[in-house]
This record gives structure tokens, C-alpha cells and sequence, in this order.
């Protein structure tokens, strides 16, 4: 029964986007019907039918009052059947604009984390929260480079006007600031600092109600911009969808579940899905603690805190597909979305949205590894790898991890689908864990060389390790698209 349940809320999410294509159908369809109705009582009243026609008008209006609703279902049928590909296709092609070559320089930006006036730990939810939020609102603007949350929260306490720090992270510019909270109101004062002559461009003061904390993000996002660049047409900012709640409270509440769900701990992973909970508590409108829940709870089954049942997944799907459903837009929810079929093996749809996620958030380590997985789930290598590369120069070591294994070994795989084998000897000599995928894939590579690797360490270290594998159930594990790439791996595993 619960796996039906999943199944239902990933039918669920598909059914949602395919309604939202036709309810704008037939709403357009009922407004021209309607239009069509009332133009032909009109004309009927000053024009003789049954010369024009042949037809008297009372049975004219007759027919247009049968024929209209009756074309409706046709009408819908031949939308979807027309329309459904191209929306995909829409989105795939959206991108283009969107380059990931990580050779165009584009000016970069840090944030640096504000200070807490108020001075009391659950303040600094609420001001790291903004500082956040920030963080993702440049994010989402394509024409500059951000320093991700990771490496901008490790310049806490950091004195940002010293060369060494320009040298080191080789920003652009520099906002800093401080919030105090004041029951209902914020206090917020902002600058935007020049690193390159240490000169403050731009700076102001906000006293606002907390409710109004959306639009003075949109403001300083704004103002930061056009300082940077000049005036430019910022797309990202229009919030219609964006502004997730009124409820300030359950806003509070999702800052601190997002806070929580970024430690990567046990402890700190379940405190956060009860903060979330009662965001959801607090407003069942709010998409971002539906779409923060499902991402935690997704954590909690990758790290091992909680067990892959069904009864997890099914509170996994519930909490994504309401997230969908209230914003089938948000750049996390999509992630997600993109994740979740890449593991079905959903590789198109994977890939959808993806992109969807790189197009609201192309400057995210976290989307642009989801979004180089699937297009190399669908035969777009040399793109996946530029992706990559832009997420191993924006966070070399990600957030949870202490060295950076992981991109390197992201973009090793990359290589090899693309058949650049002297690559990937380059890189594997530059990880130092070798997982279980990157170990069978070098040892591919070589036998490819005939080579004699057996007296080398890292092929005995790996042959220790791995050598009780169930190396089917591994290798599907790999979500390879091209079969025969499997079949030799499977080879190179039967042969050990």
C-alpha cells in the first residue's frame, strides 16, 4: 500500500504540471467562448440569419451553445498532445542564455555574515536566515559569479579589507552589514564594498516591519546589482511565486529548519524536520517548509540517520509533491524533483527539471551537480563537465565535506563518459578517497592500456575494500543510460 502511495504522489506531481497546461487552455477557450456567445447575439439582433445562413437565430444561438462546451475536450486533448513536448522542450532549451563555461569571467560577490545586535541565538537564526536568502537571491542572477553559502559564512569574523583576503577568495565585492530585531521590526544596515580600492559604493539604513523583510531583500539585491553591472533587466526578481508567506512566524521557523538541515548532522537533521513541522503549523500555504522538509528527510536517508522504508519515502514524495504543487518554480524543489528521478532512472525527466533548477538558481553547487548528472544521463557530456567545473570552482570542498574528493570524482566520471581517459588519469592521481565507482572505472582505464596494476596501491587498497561487491547491484547503482558502458564494467568486475 505505501508504495503505491509513493507512486501516487510522483503520478501526483506529474498530473500537476499537465493540469496547470490545461486549465490555462480552457480558461482561454471559456473567455473566447463566452466572447464568441455574446458577439453572435449581437450580430444576430442586426443581421438576418436565415438569408446570410439559412438558419433562423434562435437556432443559431442553439448551435453555438452545444457546439462550444462540446469543443472543449477536444480542444484540451489536442493542447496536451501538441503543447506537452514543446513545454518540455521550452525548458530545456531556456538555457542557452545560461552559459556555465567557467572561462567567462564574470565579477564575483561575497557576503559576508551579518552581525547580530540583538546578540541572543535565536536571533542569529533570523539573521543568518536573511544573510542566506541573500546569498540565493544573487545566486539566481546569471550575470555575476557568488561565493556559495559555505565558503561566504566562513568569512565570519574574517577582516574582510586586508589583501589577503582578496587574494585568497578573489571577490570582486564584499556586502556586509547588521540586523537588529525589534518585536515586530528589523533594522537593517547594509554596504556594498569595492574590494579592489576598499571603497564603500553603496550602503543604506532600513527600519521596516518583519513582514516587509521580502522586499527590502528584493531592494538590496537590486541596488547591489546595479551598482556591480549598471542597470540591467534583473528577471530573477520579479517574486510573484517567490514570496513564499505573510506568516512571519512561519518563515522564522523554515530559517531555522534550513539552518538546522545545513549542519549535516543526526541530531541537528531531526530538530529540524520538527522546526519545519511547525512552520507547516504555523502556514500550510508556506511552499519553503514542505520543500525544506522533503530535502531533510532526503538527507537523513543518504547519511544513514533514518532508514530507506516506505513509510519514509512516502513522507519524502507527500512533502515534495505539496511543495510542487504550491510552486512548481522554486529552484529547490525542482533540485529535488531532479534527483529523485535520476534514482528511478527517469534520465529525461531527470533532466527537466533540472534544468528548471538551473535556470532560477544557475550559481548553486547543489543544482549544478544535478544538472551535470542528467546531461550526462542524456548524451551532453562536454556541457555536464563545464557544469562541474563551475561548481568545483565556486566550492571546491562542499559543504559537508572536508576535502574535494567529491567534485574531482564528479568530474572523473564526467570525463570518462566523454571517452577522455588521459583526463582522467590526471584527475585520479588528485582524489584521495577512491570510491567504490571511481576504483572499477580506473581499473577499466587500464586494462584498456593493458597495464599491470596489480602490484599498485591503489588497486590492492581497492581490492580489499570491495572485494565482497555485489557488482551488478553497484553498477546500477552508477545510473549509466548507455548499456554497454555497463556491460564493460561488468567484464572488468567478473575479471577481478
Amino acid at each position: 500500500m505505501k508504495k503505491l502511495k509513493i507512486a501516487f504522489y510522483f503520478l501526483k506531481i506529474k498530473l500537476h504540471n499537465i493540469f496547470n497546461l490545461l486549465i490555462k487552455t480552457a480558461t482561454a477557450y471559456v473567455v473566447a467562448g463566452f466572447a464568441i456567445i455574446q458577439l453572435s447575439s449581437i450580430v444576430v439582433d442586426n443581421i438576418s440569419t436565415n438569408d446570410v445562413l439559412g438558419i433562423p437565430p434562435e437556432t443559431l444561438m442553439q448551435i453555438l451553445f452545444i457546439v462550444i462546451p462540446s469543443g472543449l475536450p477536444i480542444i484540451l486533448v489536442i493542447t496536451y498532445i501538441l503543447k506537452r513536448k514543446n513545454i518540455d522542450l521550452q525548458v530545456l532549451t531556456s538555457n542557452n542564455d545560461n552559459s556555465v563555461n567557467a572561462s567567462d569571467y564574470k565579477q564575483k560577490i561575497g557576503v559576508i555574515p551579518f552581525e547580530n545586535l540583538n546578540n541572543d541565538d535565536e536571533g542569529a537564526f533570523l539573521v543568518d536566515g536573511v544573510v542566506e536568502d541573500l546569498i540565493t537571491e544573487l545566486s539566481m542572477i546569471q550575470e555575476i559569479s557568488v561565493a556559495t553559502r559555505k565558503t561566504c559564512f566562513g568569512f565570519r569574523g574574517k577582516d574582510f579589507t586586508t589583501e589577503e583576503f582578496k587574494d585568497e577568495f578573489g571577490l570582486d565585492f564584499v556586502v556586509s552589514g547588521s540586523i537588529r530585531s525589534l518585536e515586530d521590526r528589523l533594522r537593517i544596515s547594509v554596504e556594498l564594498c569595492d574590494m579592489h580600492d576598499g571603497s564603500v559604493i553603496w550602503s543604506n539604513k532600513y527600519d521596516r516591519i518583519k513582514a516587509d523583510i521580502f522586499d527590502v531583500q528584493d531592494e538590496i539585491v537590486t541596488k547591489i546589482i546595479n551598482s556591480m553591472i549598471g542597470e540591467i533587466e534583473i528577471n530573477s526578481l520579479k517574486r510573484a511565486h517567490r514570496k513564499p508567506t505573510e506568516n512571519m512566524t512561519s518563515y522564522e521557523f523554515t530559517l531555522k529548519g534550513r539552518a538546522l538541515n545545513q549542519k549535516f548532522e543526526k541530531e541537528a537533521n531531526a530538530e529540524a524536520i520538527k522546526v519545519l513541522d511547525e512552520a507547516i503549523k504555523a502556514d500550510k500555504t508556506n511552499p519553503l517548509p514542505y520543500s525544506w522538509k522533503a530535502c531533510t528527510i532526503g538527507q537523513a536517508m543518504t547519511l544513514g540517520f533514518i532508514e530507506r522504508t516506505d513509510e519514509t519515502m512516502t513522507s519524502f514524495m507527500e512533502n515534495l509533491s505539496k511543495a510542487e504543487e504550491m510552486n512548481d518554480n522554486d529552484w529547490n524543489t525542482n533540485r529535488i524533483l531532479g534527483e529523485a528521478n535520476l534514482t528511478l532512472q527517469n534520465y529525461e525527466q531527470a533532466k527537466i527539471y533540472a534544468t528548471k533548477a538551473y535556470n532560477a538558481n544557475p550559481n548553486n553547487p547543489h543544482v549544478l551537480s544535478i544538472y551535470a548528472d542528467s546531461l550526462l544521463r542524456n548524451d551532453d557530456p562536454e556541457k555536464a563537465i563545464e557544469a562541474i567545473e563551475k561548481m568545483y570552482e565556486l566550492e571546491p570542498i562542499p559543504l559537508s565535506d572536508s576535502n574535494s574528493d567529491r567534485p574531482l570524482r564528479a568530474l572523473f566520471f564526467a570525463h570518462y563518459i566523454n571517452k577522455n581517459y588521459e583526463k582522467c588519469k590526471e584527475l585520479f592521481k588528485q582524489i584521495e578517497e577512491i570510491d567504490i565507482r571511481t576504483w572499477l572505472i580506473n581499473l577499466h582505464i587500464e586494462s584498456l592500456d593493458k597495464s599491470d596494476i596489480h602490484k599498485e596501491k591503489w588497486y590492492q587498497n581497492g581490492l580489499s575494500k570491495f572485494k565482497d561487491a555485489n557488482w551488478k547491484k553497484e553498477i546500477n547503482l552508477f545510473h549509466l543510460n548507455d548499456k554497454s558502458i555497463s556491460s564493460n564494467l561488468l567484464k572488468v568486475a567478473d575479471s577481478i
